[in-house]
């Protein structure tokens, strides 16, 4: 359930960014969120291959 939590709110930070480049708004905080998010996505991620291992 947290690795589909992580993936949506990843997916939605990604949309956000890119349309904000696009229209050439600021994008440094929601890029810094993004990456805060896919980190987290990877962590839990390799957590949950380490537990059915």
């Amino acid at each position: 359930m947290l690795i589909g939590l992580l993936g949506f709110f990843t997916v939605m930070a990604f949309i956000q960014t890119v349309l904000l480049e696009l229209r050439g708004q600021a994008a440094g905080l929601s890029a810094l969120f993004l990456a805060v998010l896919v980190v987290l996505l990877l962590l839990a991620a390799r957590a949950r291959r380490k537990i059915q291992l």
